[in-house]
Order: C-alpha cells, then sequence, then structure tokens
C-alpha cells in the first residue's frame, strides 16, 4: 500500500509538473481538504487548488516540484522538495523579472480510496520573494 501511495503522489507532482489540471483533479477526492498558509478556510474540493496551481503557472511557466525525501506510512506519504521556476508573470503584484528561484518545501498528503484526500503544505515563499528582491533580506 505506501508504494502505491508514494506513486499516487508522484503521479500528482508529475502531472501539476506538466500543467495537465485535469488529470491533476482525477487524483483528488470531492471532498478535498488544503491545510495551507495560502488556503482559505473553506477551500474544499479540488477546484481552488488548481486554480491556484494555474496562477503559479502564470507567473512561473516553467515551474516544477522536485521532490527529494519520500516517505510513506499507512495512509500518509510525506516528501521534501523543491520548486523552481522563473518568473515570467505577475507573482502577488509583482511584475516578472525573469529571476529564477528555488523555493524548498515539505508536502505530507493523506491517501484515501487511491485519491489524495487531504494535504498539508509549507512552501518557502518567503524565500522566493527574497529571491526577486521583492522583500530585502532579514537582518542578522
Amino acid at each position: 500500500m505506501t508504494k502505491t501511495n508514494k506513486e499516487i503522489v508522484r503521479r500528482f507532482i508529475r502531472e501539476a509538473n506538466e500543467q495537465n489540471y485535469g488529470r491533476v483533479a482525477e487524483l483528488f477526492t470531492a471532498d478535498y481538504t488544503r491545510h495551507d498558509p495560502d488556503a482559505q478556510v473553506d477551500d474544499r474540493g479540488p477546484e481552488p487548488f488548481i486554480e491556484a496551481l494555474r496562477r503559479l503557472h502564470e507567473a512561473f511557466p516553467d515551474s516544477e516540484v522536485h521532490i527529494g525525501e519520500i516517505i510513506a506510512e499507512d495512509d500518509l506519504v510525506a516528501f521534501e522538495g523543491t520548486m523552481t521556476g522563473t518568473h515570467e508573470g505577475e507573482f502577488r503584484g509583482i511584475d516578472p523579472t525573469h529571476e529564477t528561484i528555488e523555493i524548498p518545501g515539505n508536502a505530507m498528503h493523506r491517501i484515501s480510496g487511491g485519491q489524495i484526500a487531504e494535504t498539508w503544505a509549507t512552501w518557502n515563499f518567503l524565500a522566493g520573494l527574497q529571491q526577486l528582491e521583492a522583500i530585502s533580506e532579514p537582518i542578522q
């Protein structure tokens, strides 16, 4: 089961990287819940996440998530990874800089019936904003 669950998450990342939004949506349960600083409290189902993914790809058309370590136990799959992309569109009010960013992050997915039912995600977009020079580095 853990091997199958890992493959579901790998397929999700692969389809998201290829911007296959319909296939991404098929991998989520109808009541999918995302726990993420950018998610709204009432965001249920795959549609809000798909829309956020589209906006991300508009800003970073070549963005990709690269999975590093991945572990699974029972119905949970967790990985650490890196998102890379080139800033070619407006992002959070910032005009394109054409800079490439690298954002570290972690995600854990709960699998139910062969689909992703719930996600807990933390991606360091603060680091991305610093790389775009939209905010300055903190003083040490």
